[in-house]
């Protein structure tokens, strides 16, 4: 385990995102680094490691030592010899995209349909498409945590004791609506219910759990006062000073605290080949 590595810290904006610089997943980290890691991750929601030259199996080892990692259910789309990671990609072989094409095109956090959400990603990039010299298909990020703080105290009381339905069919017909070109998804998911508002497991700190993209309505408010409530927490959590947006490098490992954060894919890239490898971590222990 190389221990002699630098740390620095580099903030993106004042609220969200750091770069971290100094460390090379390749060579192992000593628990103590990965913590490090997990510190500033809790704090700024996403951290970039930039430049990294990871085999699959260096990235699942990185993971496992930040939790659980959750086994892909879209066996089919695994990296091969690897089902803790799954390809994330637009590229055809044999009349078939190699790996999940359409990743997230509505703001959203992993796993939230699920009972027992992801509780970090970890996605680390292969080939990024340019165009003019200039890389596409970024993943934007929102701090919901720094979001619930800034948010007008009648909002906050609306939803501080409610409950989210969270919803894998409500999200497939979202994107039907919004003609995404992506293939239909197995639902076998029945819908799970989550509080509006979270406490992280960690920091304590509150953070919105209502998602465009997931969240199908909120319990106990009647299909009008939803409609007003969610267009207003969508317009407040979406303001600029919580977002970063993350414009990708070839050998970025990038992680993210699904619970503090809501991330966006923006698909503008068309054909461009695009290829990257996703870890879920189930938990934090």
């Amino acid at each position: 385990m190389a221990n002699n590595q630098s740390f620095e810290v580099e903030p993106f904006t004042e609220l969200i995102g750091s770069e971290i610089k100094g460390v090379d997943v390749s060579k192992g980290l000593a628990q103590e680094v990965v913590e490090k890691i997990r510190r500033v991750l809790h704090d700024r929601g996403v951290v970039v490691l930039r430049r990294q030259n990871l085999e699959p199996e260096q990235q699942v080892v990185f993971c496992q030592q930040l939790g659980p990692m959750r086994v892909s259910f879209m066996t089919d789309l695994a990296v091969p010899n690897t089902p803790a990671l799954t390809v994330v990609s637009n590229i055809i072989k044999n009349n078939r995209p190699i790996g999940l094409v359409d990743a997230g095109a509505l703001w959203h956090a992993d796993g939230s349909y699920l009972p027992n959400p992801d509780m970090y990603s970890v996605l680390y990039a292969l080939e990024i498409p340019h165009k003019d010299g200039v890389a596409l298909g970024d993943t934007a990020f929102l701090h919901a945590a720094a979001a619930y703080d800034a948010m007008p105290s009648d909002l906050q009381e609306k939803i501080d004791h409610a409950e989210a339905i969270h919803s894998l069919s409500h999200h497939i017909q979202k994107k039907i609506e919004a003609n995404f070109k992506a293939p239909p998804v197995k639902n076998d998911k029945p819908d799970v219910r989550h509080p509006a508002v979270r406490v992280h497991p960690v920091t304590g700190r509150r953070y919105v759990y209502v998602t465009e993209g997931h969240t199908k309505a909120i319990a106990g408010l009647d299909e009008a006062e939803n409609r007003v409530v969610m267009q207003r927490i969508a317009e407040h959590v979406k303001q600029p000073q919580f977002i970063y947006r993350h414009r990708w490098q070839v050998g970025d490992l990038l992680i993210w605290d699904n619970c503090a954060t809501q991330h966006l894919a923006i698909s503008d890239y068309g054909d461009l080949p695009r290829r990257l490898h996703r870890a879920g971590i189930s938990s934090h222990h």
